[in-house]
């Protein structure tokens, strides 16, 4: 049995002291086992022979149940090693039972004759010495041979047991690894798919600007730099708080306002509490990207755009609203193109059902845009 001591820091904290180490921790509970069944076995004893009359004796009954269930603890070691050679093999078990049976016999031969021994030494002298404990050892071996074989057979299934629940806990950590991977990885093409998508748009914002306002144009080009600066410094997150989005959407409306002229507004209401919330990265500017792009663009006349955040209890509600041309007449589905598909699919994947994406045609025109995730702060 092995045992560890906390640190000197830990020691001294309060509930500190000696704790079993995981090594230590099955022949533990091995060792515990024999115990109970060693005093289980002398207090039957002991009532057996009160029960005939015999002096009670409770120290020798406990004695005895000791030697008779200390000898099977010296000898499981090697049984359970027996039982994992055998195991090992990878044969059916209507193959494996049969392998058994000649170490079963093997073990319970051994364990008669250590209980023959230490009933020798420890308990009571036998008439004739060694001599008279070789007998005392054949007529229990003519006895209880087999159920010390149904001990044996007890080992190898608890064996068998312990090792078939460690393999299913490790095959249930490694498909949860296996299913955070693979999320992961869809997380990130996800991503990838998004951070193309508005560089390209912007990149022909800015080409179409070129032919009628040179100086608009380079305003533009000092404000990609800007946002393509802050999307590079991303360090691969996928969840980011509130208010780094609010910075990477910053350059991007600048752009759009310079894009549009008097053409395009935007109000941002954000709760102070919701800033600190985390949200999937390039959040933001793909949803406020096609508002401008299929509701104000294509509108004649100045338009406007509503981006509000607001904590509602435990989830983080989020709302895109535009008054645009809104849906085209006879359409009763919105049509989702990579920025508003990506960012329901990331969310679907980081919370499951807790998340929702909902939107309605807005009167007397536009579209309204709904996000709820749970709200979880940045961990500090």
């Amino acid at each position: 049995m092995s045992w560890t001591a906390e640190s000197s820091a830990a020691a001294s904290a309060p509930g500190a002291g000696w704790r079993l180490s995981p090594r230590g921790f099955w022949p533990a509970v091995i060792l515990a086992g024999y115990t109970v069944l060693a005093l289980l076995y002398g207090a039957q004893l002991f009532v057996y022979r009160a029960s005939r009359g015999e002096p009670p004796r409770l120290g020798e009954a406990l004695l005895t149940g000791a030697c008779v269930w200390y000898a099977w603890a010296v000898l499981t070691p090697f049984v359970l090693a027996v039982a994992r050679r055998i195991r090992a093999t990878g044969k059916p078990w209507f193959v494996q039972v049969p392998m058994h049976l000649v170490p079963g016999v093997g073990f319970a031969v051994l364990a008669l004759g250590l209980f023959a021994v230490l009933r020798e030494w420890l308990v009571v002298e036998v008439d004739g010495g060694w001599t008279g404990a070789w007998s005392y050892f054949l007529f229990i071996a003519s006895k209880t041979t087999d159920f010390d074989l149904l001990v044996y057979f007890s080992l190898v299934g608890l064996e068998a047991a312990v090792a078939y629940a460690r393999r299913m806990r490790e095959e249930a950590v490694r498909a949860s690894q296996l299913e955070a991977q693979l999320a992961q990885a869809q997380l990130q093409l996800l991503r990838s798919q998004l951070q193309p998508h508005f560089l390209f748009n912007t990149l022909h914002a800015i080409s179409t600007l070129m032919h009628r306002d040179v100086d608009s144009a380079d305003r533009m080009v000092g404000q990609l730099s800007e946002l393509l600066r802050a999307s590079l410094e991303r360090d691969g997150r996928h969840e980011v708080p509130l208010s780094e989005e609010l910075e990477l959407l910053a350059p991007y409306l600048d752009i759009e306002r310079t894009r549009f002229s008097d053409r395009l507004q935007v109000e941002v209401s954000v709760a102070e509490e919701a800033r600190e919330g985390l949200v999937p990265s390039l959040l933001l500017q793909p949803l406020v990207e096609n508002a401008i792009r299929h509701g104000i663009a294509p509108r004649r006349g100045p338009g406007k755009v509503w981006v509000r955040v607001r904590r509602d209890g435990a989830k983080l509600a989020l709302e895109v609203e535009d008054d645009g041309v809104g849906p085209p007449v006879g359409r009763t589905e919105l049509e989702e193109g990579i920025g508003l598909g990506a960012t329901r699919a990331r969310l679907e994947r980081l919370h499951g059902a807790e998340q929702s994406v909902t939107w309605r045609a807005r009167a007397p025109s536009g579209f309204l845009l709904s996000l709820s995730m749970p709200y979880r702060r940045t961990r500090s």
